[in-house]
């Protein structure tokens, strides 16, 4: 079991949440917990920073579609950034998931969203 190390952060109108432990059966729970909190904060994107995570098991992804379909409900969205090799791919094919090579890729595509919405709208009054 490692323990659950989760640093948070607003830029940009974003939460920004870094997970600092792998992720398996044993934190899943606390993560979750965490995670859904995270979720019902009124920001558009949540971007969790993946880079000391090494592994990360079924539970672990589990936790990241649960909490991916409770941001996608509030008409939010969840940005993984730094995913590591050993389940990126899976993620990948799950076809759920936005993912950035960094942070600053991630706050780019958010404010170009943010524009494209903001601009359309403008358009419809």
């Amino acid at each position: 079991m490692h323990k659950l190390e989760l640093t948070t952060r607003v830029i940009q109108k974003n939460l920004c949440a870094k997970l600092n432990c792998d992720v398996d059966s044993g934190n899943a729970v606390p993560l979750r917990e965490a995670l859904l909190a995270l979720a019902d904060q009124a920001l558009a994107t949540l971007f969790l920073d993946l880079s000391e995570v090494r592994k990360m098991d079924s539970a672990g992804i589990a936790v990241l579609v649960e909490t991916h379909e409770r941001l996608k409900r509030n008409n939010r969205r969840l940005a993984l950034v730094h995913t590591p090799e050993a389940v990126h791919g899976m993620l990948e094919l799950m076809g759920v998931f936005e993912m950035y090579s960094d942070l600053d890729a991630g706050l780019n595509a958010a404010a170009q969203k943010a524009k494209r919405l903001h601009d359309s709208t403008r358009l419809l009054g």
